[in-house]
């Protein structure tokens, strides 16, 4: 779901091997969900290091790369910042991050800016899912040095899913890629069926096939494993300090959720 938007699930591209084993160690990290009217520094940050890792594969153009969004309090914002010894014990360095559109209007949903233009019938199919409370996933990307502890942006994903019942949402959607297409069963995303070419948009490049991936709350929870729901449901009873512990090839590393939303 990274490229995902998975739009922006188009966003997560996963780095290298090599350069990964390279990577700083990472032990503490802390996974911060806010509205997008807060913390407009880290909303900048987050652009910027999403356009960095996706012009280093190539992409150099993405509708997600805009800043339209900040100062939005219908948009979600998830940071996942490094923690160590500066103010308050946070580095205030990025890690990673992705961000969640609320729509009132199917218009407010990025992906018809992506991709509507494909499909002429996709509005329509949207607006269902609008009317009972949908967002989007997009924007996504990965530091090298997460990936390098053996975390792949999935934790992003569970973020969101754990922010969309806060919120009072029902539908979490993603444009997805090849690479986060195999993310989707885990998390009980799946790909929405009727629109486009046989389900599949050209985005964000000529090369590349995109589909439209769905999570519906309640619905799709039964269908998620077992170690996802367990994770949701630390966050549903802490959404300020729950802690998840990963055990990668670097060693343990403690990824603490605060969701403020």
């Amino acid at each position: 779901m990274l490229a995902i938007t998975l739009k922006s699930m188009s966003s997560s591209l996963n780095p290298s091997i090599d350069r990964a084993r390279q990577a700083e160690r990472i032990a503490q990290a802390e996974v911060h969900v806010f509205r997008a009217d807060q913390h407009a520094e880290i909303c900048h940050e987050l652009v910027d290091g999403h356009q960095a890792v996706l012009k280093a594969y190539g992409i150099k153009s993405l509708t997600t790369f805009n800043r339209d969004w900040i100062g939005n309090p219908k948009v979600i914002v998830i940071a996942a910042v490094g923690l160590g010894a500066g103010v308050d014990g946070r580095t205030g360095r990025l890690l990673g991050g992705a961000r969640m559109h609320g729509a009132h209007t199917v218009d407010e949903l990025p992906l018809l800016k992506a991709i509507g233009g494909q499909d002429s019938g996709l509005r329509e199919h949207m607006e269902p899912y609008v009317e009972e409370g949908a967002f989007e996933l997009g924007g996504m990307w990965n530091s090298i040095e997460m990936a390098g502890m053996g975390v792949e942006a999935t934790f992003m994903i569970q973020a969101a899913m754990a922010a969309l019942t806060i919120c009072g949402g029902r539908h979490l959607f993603a444009l997805t890629s090849p690479v986060t297409r195999r993310m989707q069963k885990p998390l009980a995303f799946f790909t929405e069926d009727g629109v486009g070419d046989n389900g599949y948009f050209t985005y964000p490049t000529p090369k590349l096939r995109a589909t439209i991936a769905r999570y519906t709350f309640p619905e799709h929870l039964k269908d998620v494993q077992p170690e996802v729901r367990a994770l949701l449901e630390g966050i549903w009873q802490n959404p300020e300090g729950m802690v998840h512990q990963v055990h990668g090839p670097k060693g343990e590393l403690n990824l603490k959720f605060r969701l403020e939303v």
